[in-house]
């Protein structure tokens, strides 16, 4: 054996040994209105533990649980393990119990993480099946040999597959669940959960008023644990669900050893908590899958935001470039007038220039540090600021493309005027894209006006009109979606982007033809209480 090996080795015999004490142990516990001497209860946690074992130590490990059945045989029923009922009995079982492992492992595609739904009903269907084979080849034998009379046939069949179905019910999910790494997080995250205490304790609370009565009437009060174990899935998802329902399962099981308590009761406590097991992991696998739709979700919004900021970058950040580069070109064509003497003022020419740049290069840098801010966290720089200065610095910064487009940019100012607290860098991007937009939509010689009008219910309107064709219905209920755009070379995020902005400091960004056609920035004022 290899150096490597033997740790793995090791791990696996000590587990071996775990696995056998504590199926001697619950095999103990669990030994309630057996029928005859034999493995045929209505309540059978062992199995589980076989399969579960078999399932993580592979199918080499089969000797070693068949020798474990024979001895829990011989300490808990004094059988004795040469005997046909102990000896063909337990080789049924153990071959049985490794075809469920194996199946599961096979279905569930390795290591069973009851990750959706699928999984859950694979994981119920081959409980379900694996138990009914289970119990009747194994009921069938023991008649054949005689340890069972012809007569008790059918009754052992619906007891022992009770039994195990639901201790493999109860047990497999929770162990698969713990056994799972990935679900660690989610179990530390639910212990830590002041609301996963408040609702054990009222399981809790429940589960001592329902076994607290006689036997009789625990079953017409059962409801209300429905109710609490479908409030511990819907809050916590698998993992609360089956760690209730196996804390529901050890009281129930207790109560059934009290005076007086028939098998055929416990096998109708059993069949209604197998009903409530089954619909706590229902609950908790569609809350599995909800958690997982809202992280691809928001995965997706990221990069979604991402695209954005990437998209709003380029939108924003295409006429700064564009001037810079105008200006650059100036600064080159006047150094060399200087340097050839044909202009006397070029020095000075020159250094107004090199300012526009500068002036250019800060507009950039703050475009860039504002969006990055907004889409990544959606914060605002706020600062007191003047509405009429922002709209005087985007129409000075414009005027060359009105000059290009031939269309004349005006003012009107109506109203009292208060300053606006807001972060002056968002509010004139959303601005610009307007103004830009309009110049773009108005025919040569025409007129876009701005008009900043102050409103008495502290707000200020800043309309931004032109004398472009109006937009079709269609069109309106487009315009402010992302990536929607009728031109050829629109990235589509302008409107968006602007509406976004304007929203994130308090405002409002709307289209309206009446009275007359134009994109408004409504944004609230500061009284005079707060200047």
């Amino acid at each position: 054996m290899t150096p490597q090996l033997r740790p793995e080795r090791f791990k696996k015999e000590v587990a071996a040994l775990v696995f056998s004490l504590a199926f001697i142990l619950v095999d103990w516990l669990s030994y309630i209105h057996p029928i005859g001497h034999l493995n045929i209860t209505p309540w059978n946690p062992p199995a589980a533990l076989e399969v579960l074992f078999l399932s993580w130590a592979g199918m080499v490990w089969i000797p070693w649980v068949y020798i474990t059945l024979g001895v829990s045989d011989w300490l808990i029923r004094g059988a004795a393990i040469a005997s046909p009922a102990v000896f063909l009995g337990n080789l049924v079982l153990v071959l049985c119990y490794a075809g469920i492992a194996k199946t599961l492992r096979g279905v569930l595609r390795g290591q069973p993480n009851l990750r959706d739904r699928l999984e859950v009903v694979l994981l119920s269907a081959v409980t379900l099946m694996g138990a009914l084979v289970t119990s009747f080849l194994y009921v069938s034998v023991q008649t054949l040999i005689k340890t069972l009379a012809p007569s008790d046939f059918w009754e052992a069949i619906y007891r022992f597959f009770i039994g195990d179905l639901l201790g493999m019910m109860v047990l497999l999910p929770l162990v698969f669940l713990l056994m799972d790494k990935k679900r660690h997080p989610q179990y530390r995250q639910m212990l830590r959960s002041f609301n996963f205490w408040i609702l054990m304790v009222g399981l809790l609370v429940c589960m001592a008023f329902i076994f607290s009565l006689p036997i009789d009437l625990q079953m017409k009060y059962f409801f209300p644990l429905f109710f609490a174990i479908g409030l511990i899935a819907a809050a916590h998802s698998l993992p609360g669900a089956t760690l209730a329902a196996a804390l529901v399962q050890l009281p129930l099981v207790f109560s059934a050893t009290q005076p007086g308590v028939s098998p055929n009761m416990l096998i109708d406590m059993q069949i209604v908590m197998l009903t409530l097991s089954l619909t706590g992991l229902i609950i908790g696998a569609v809350v599995d899958e909800r958690m997982r739709a809202q992280e691809r979700l928001r995965e997706s919004l990221q990069l979604v935001a991402a695209g954005e900021l990437a998209g709003s970058l380029a939108h924003e950040l295409h006429q700064p470039m564009s001037a810079l580069n105008a200006y650059a070109e100036s600064a080159l064509l006047l150094a060399d007038s200087e340097a050839s003497g044909k202009l006397p003022d070029a020095r000075n020419q020159l250094l107004q220039t090199l300012r526009l740049i500068a002036n250019e290069t800060v507009r950039a840098s703050d475009i860039v540090r504002g969006l990055r801010s907004f889409f990544i966290s959606g914060v605002s720089t706020l600062q007191r600021t003047s509405a009429l200065q922002i709209v005087t610095e985007c129409m000075a910064r414009l005027e060359p493309k009105a000059l290009l487009s031939q269309v004349s940019i005006h003012m009107e100012v109506t109203g009292q005027q208060h300053d606006v607290l807001v972060d002056a860098v968002q509010i004139s991007t959303a601005l610009g894209n307007l103004l830009k937009n309009a110049i773009e939509a108005s025919p040569a010689g025409a007129r876009v006006l701005v008009r900043v009008a102050g409103q008495r219910q502290h707000m200020v309107h800043i309309s931004v009109i032109d004398q472009g064709l109006p937009l079709s219905p269609e069109e309106i209920d487009q315009v402010f979606r992302p990536f929607y755009s009728q031109k050829k070379e629109g990235l589509g995020l302008g409107l968006s982007v602007s509406k976004s902005l304007v929203e994130n400091n308090a405002g409002i960004l709307r289209y309206q033809e009446k009275p007359e056609k134009c994109f408004q920035i409504i944004l609230p004022t500061r009284a005079l209480s707060d200047e």
